[in-house]
Parts: C-alpha cells; structure tokens; sequence
C-alpha cells in the first residue's frame, strides 16, 4: 500500500469529544515538489513567498537542491472555508528526467527532515515525459516558463588554450561531447595543443538531455570531474557519468583548467564565460525571436486521476497557489526571474518534442 501524500492531523480521546459540529475540519498537507534543480532558485524564492515570509526550513545534505519549507498560507489558516492547516513542501531536485521517472515509478524520496517513504506529488522539469522514457498519459501538466541552457568556460589565467574559444557549431559540441581529451583547443578556435576538457551532467538531467537533442548526440558522454584538492581533471568511469546538480559543475568548470560545461542560464555565473552557440549568443531576446536554440518549456507534472498517488484537493490547492506566484506576470521582473527564465508568452516561437525544429508561432 502506497503512503498517502499528506498528513492528517488526528485528534482523539477528550480532545475530539469537545470540538464543535460547526467547526471546519483541518488538515496538515504536505508536498513533495522533485524534478529540475534549474529551477532551484525560483521554487525557494516561491516557496518562502507563499508562507508570507513566516516558514522554518530544513536543510539536507545537499542544501543547493534538497530542503523543506514549513508554514501557514495566508488565508488558508483556520478560521476559513477551505483550512489547510500546517503546509509543508519537501523539494528533492535530483533532476527533471530522474523526477519524471520517480513519479511515475512513486519511488519515496529522501527528503531534507529525512523522511524516505514519499513519493513525488508535483515534478518541475524542463524534459519531456517522453525524453525520460516516461508514459506521458498518467500525467497532467502545466507550462511554467522556458528555461535556456548555454555551453561555459573556464576563464582562470591558466586556461590560456581556450581563451580564444568563443562559439561552439553543433558538430564541435558533440565531439566535445563524446570524444574524451583527446581533441586539442585549436579544434575549437583555441591558440594551443592541449586538451579541452568537458564537464557534463548525468543522465537525470534536463540540461544534458536537451542540449544533447539540439547538438544530436545521440551516444553517452566522456566527463571529467575533479578531485577538488588539485583541480586535476579526472575521468568519470561510473555507471551513469556526469554532475548531479548545475551548482557543482559551474564550480567544477570553474576549476578545471580548459574546462566547458553546459549549464543552465541561472547557474552561469560570472565566474565563468558564456559561449555563443552556431554564432549566436544567449540573450532574452535571442530565445524569444528563435534564433537562440538552446531552450526547452519548463512544466510542472502531477499523476492524473487514473492514477494511484493523484494528488489530493488540499494538495491541488496547494499546488495551485504555488503555480499562480510563479506564473502571475508580476513575477517576471524579479531579480531571481529576470534573464535566468523566459514566460512562455512573450515566444514569437514555438517548437514540439524536445531539441526540435523551431517555427514562427
């Protein structure tokens, strides 16, 4: 038997023989929100938001991508018609297939209080069901934004190599992909021989599978990583090789010498250099007009109601407050939207399945 989604508050013994009949019943709901680690930034920055700035949070291991916010909404408290009593929301952002796969699987989730026995209620990911071999008929699903992706570079004194390295074509991107340190930096337009060194995600992430359908790599990765004591490059053996979150390999292309990652808008920081991608760099304007190709619809996805494990209706009110704060277009002038997300509205583009041909809307 699946664990139900939510915790009922119980009352018993004395306490419940004293409650008036008129009284609303209230319940505690809990969410668990897994998926897109992209996204990091915008689901916390919501998250404390919808509790009206009153909330505690927990803290996992990897703070960057799994915590837990807990608190009252406003409006929602008791007293009213609809009481959802304490909220709390578990992001586990293990990356936008990886989500998808566990909803779909109800695989219980290791959150920040510890708790391993939920599984995803809601997936934030910028991947498509179909691109993490998912059914996409047990799943409802609602348009967020547009998250773009873009190769970076190292720029520390020593990566002297590919200082010159300032775009990728779509045949340099695979064979950076898939062809190990073995292709020196003159290959990318770089001023030396040495070895240009590619630091990718794993396979549970929206950012390798999407840049990977817009290049057409259609293998696996050769990735390096780094040993953090003296930057030195290593081969990434392991089963599913590559970075679990945009954070870590922003740090890591920080790091390695000759180093080029892919990464999110918002976790390219200023550490690091943005490349243009087929001559084209990434700018708003760029992935709006369609001439900047390295974007996919971020949306969120719930099991629907054929399923076992569909959220339930203080849970899908829940979700749907969430949604409106991130959604409302007062939203897309803050600081933490601004340039790192694209409302899908303003597109004068549109494309189908992920890494596909971009047309006028």
């Amino acid at each position: 038997m699946k664990i139900p989604l939510f915790k009922q508050l119980i009352l018993t013994g004395a306490t419940a023989a004293v409650i008036s009949l008129t009284r609303v019943a209230q319940a505690d709901v809990e969410v668990v929100i897994a998926g897109g680690n992209a996204s990091s930034s915008v689901l916390f920055d919501r998250a404390t938001n919808l509790f009206g700035g009153s909330f505690t949070a927990t803290y996992g291991l990897s703070s960057s991508t799994v915590r837990t916010y807990a608190g009252t909404i406003p409006g929602y408290t008791t007293g009213n018609t609809t009481n959802l009593g304490t909220v709390t929301l578990d992001f586990v952002l293990n990356g936008a297939v990886q989500g998808l796969q566990d909803i779909e699987a109800g695989n219980p989730q290791l959150t920040a209080e510890g708790s391993d026995t939920l599984p995803p209620t809601l997936i934030d990911s910028s991947s498509t069901p179909q691109a993490a071999q998912v059914d996409p008929s047990i799943l409802n699903s609602q348009p967020v934004y547009v998250v773009p992706y873009v190769f970076i570079k190292n720029i520390a004194a020593g990566s002297a190599d590919s200082a010159g390295i300032t775009n990728l074509t779509a045949r340099q991107a695979v064979y950076l992909e898939t062809a190990g340190a073995n292709i020196p930096a003159t290959f990318f337009g770089g001023a030396g021989t040495n070895p240009v060194y590619f630091i990718g995600r794993n396979s549970g992430s929206a950012v390798r599978t999407e840049v990977d359908a817009n290049i057409g790599n259609y293998s696996g990765i050769v990735t390096y990583y780094t040993n953090g004591l003296s930057n030195t490059p290593q081969l990434d053996l392991s089963g599913d090789p590559g970075l679990s979150s945009g954070s870590t390999l922003y740090n890591t292309v920080a790091a390695v010498t000759n180093a080029i990652g892919t990464v999110s808008v918002s976790n390219a920081k200023s550490g690091a250099a943005r490349l243009e991608y087929e001559g084209v760099p990434y700018a708003y304007t760029n992935v709006i007009n369609g001439s900047y190709p390295l974007w996919y619809y971020e949306n969120y996805y719930t099991l629907n109601s054929q399923q076992a494990g569909t959220p339930s209706t203080a849970q899908k009110t829940v979700i749907n407050l969430f949604y409106s704060s991130i959604t409302n277009s007062s939203y897309w002038v803050s600081p933490v939207y601004t340039n790192n997300y694209i409302p899908e509205p303003v597109l004068q583009v549109k494309r189908g399945l992920d890494g596909t041909l971009i047309q006028l809307k």
